[in-house]
Order: structure tokens, then sequence, then C-alpha cells
């Protein structure tokens, strides 16, 4: 069995069109189907009533992404737990399509699909770990001049191709199929990250201990993106990735890229506000 987990935070419009297409195409895969509504006040019972066969797990603060999704693995009994955004639609059963391949490559921890943009063109979702040189050209905006850069096309990984099946380092998190042997290896999310890098940290730790981060070119789904972060506000939300790159720095590269990117946070907020000028969302 496989358990199905989104995370909403003012995205019940999604929710309800992501519910009714992975319950239109998946009905008859044995699965679980948890919601967590992360402490936007919504009222639930409306989709409690459309939608009986799903868990409905309400949070009265708003824990971030790992944090909704770690409420729900705890409640989760399934071989697999599959971390779905709300602004998924599924097209056929992925559903059954992850789990089976993932059935058969027992070296794979982690799987993901090829997501498409809502007109069916391929959306970016695989991506290297990311490392300080990257990051560092990201924070202070330099690939918005030069977007070419081989360090950022290596971490974007302008090059790869989408219409195989390979392994990566990380696969997006809109779809981010887990075998439960890898949580009861490394453990959850790390809810430390309210949004942002968590998946990354996930994967990273997943292969830190052996296993295979997989990306299923033969598996589909649509992806509007950025579903419930375009609900938060830019300033903010720059707020919550600089937070979390340096708790992802600490851990896997040391105190000194950290004390880095801290003491040229305030650099980074204002490069910051001057690209939003540009590009608001």
């Amino acid at each position: 069995m496989i358990s199905i987990i989104t995370v909403s935070y003012k995205t019940t419009d999604h929710v309800t069109n992501m519910l009714v297409t992975l319950l239109a195409h998946c009905s008859n895969t044995p699965m679980e189907v948890f919601v967590v509504m992360n402490g936007d006040g919504t009222d639930v019972e409306p989709l409690r009533s459309r939608f009986p066969t799903v868990k409905f797990i309400v949070s009265e603060k708003n824990l971030g992404f790992a944090g909704g999704n770690n409420l729900a693995i705890r409640q989760a009994t399934g071989e697999y737990i599959l971390l779905v955004n709300p602004d998924v639609l599924f097209i056929d059963n992925a559903v059954q399509a992850i789990q089976d391949r993932m059935d058969r490559d027992r070296d794979v921890g982690i799987g993901g699909i090829s997501l498409k943009n809502p007109d069916g063109s391929q959306q970016d979702c695989v991506w290297k770990f990311p490392t300080p040189v990257d990051q560092w050209l990201l924070m202070l905006k330099i690939p918005h001049a030069f977007p070419n850069l081989p360090p950022i096309r290596q971490y974007l990984m302008k090059d790869f191709n989408y219409e195989q099946t390979q392994n990566v380092d990380q696969v997006m998190g809109a779809f981010f199929c887990i075998r439960r042997d890898v949580i009861n290896a490394i453990g959850p999310l790390d809810d430390g990250f309210f949004m942002w890098y968590e998946e990354v940290d996930f994967a990273k730790r997943a292969k830190n201990a052996g296993w295979t981060t997989r990306y299923y070119h033969d598996v589909q789904a649509r992806h509007k993106g950025a579903g419930s972060f375009r609900r938060v506000g830019t300033f903010k939300k720059q707020a919550m990735i600089r937070k979390s790159l340096r708790r992802y720095l600490k851990k896997h590269f040391g105190l000194g890229p950290w004390f880095l990117f801290t003491l040229f946070d305030p650099l980074f907020v204002i490069l910051g506000g001057i690209a939003a000028l540009v590009k608001p969302y």
C-alpha cells in the first residue's frame, strides 16, 4: 500500500482539484490519503463531506512543509510515502506506476517523475545538490545577468535529458515518493526547515545512507507550481529561503559557509528587494 500526503496552506481550491483527479485515476490502487490543513483556519468540513475516504489532519499552527508532512508521516502505514503538492493534477495512475517501478528497483529510496506544466510542456524538476558556490551566486542574483555560468548550469542541470530515466541527486518535492525503509533508517523530514530545502536535505541524507534517488521519465503528472508559495509575500518568502539555505549549509558543509551566508544576509536582503521590483512573484 502507498500513503499519499498533501499539505495545504490556503490552497483548498488546489487540494479539491488534486483529490478529484487522484480519485478519478488512481482509485483502484490500494492507498490511504492524508490532507494536512496547515494552520490557515480553513473550515475542513466541506472537504470531509466531499471526500469521505480522505483522512484530514488539522493543525492549529502552520508547521511548514516538513512539519506538516511529518504529522501525516507519523500516522501513515504504507510501504511507500508519496508527498504530493496541492497543485498537482493526475492525468493517469501515476501512483501505481511509481510504486511498480520502485517495487522493481529495490535500490531506489526516493522516486520522482516527469512533471509537466499545465500546457503539457516539460517542467524543470531535477537538480544537483546545492553547494556554497552556486548558492552564493544565486543569493547575489548574478544569474539574472549571467544565466549560463557553469556552476549555475550544473546546479540547475540545464543539459538534463528528461526523456531518459536515470539516477539524480534530487527530485522536486511536488511528487516525492519515499520508500518506508528510508524513513526507518534516517528519520522523517527535518522540520527545522519551515519551507524550502527540506526535500533536498532529505535526499542528501538518503544518499549518505546509501539510497538512490531516481527520476522516472515515463511516469507523469501536471504541476502548476508554487501553489502555497504564491500566497506568501515576496520578502517573507525570500527570508524563508535564506533561513533554510543557512540550515542546509550548516548541516552539510559546516560552520564556515553558514557563518559567511549569515554575515552577508543583509546584502542578500537588499539584492532580493531589488530583484523583487523586477520580478515581484
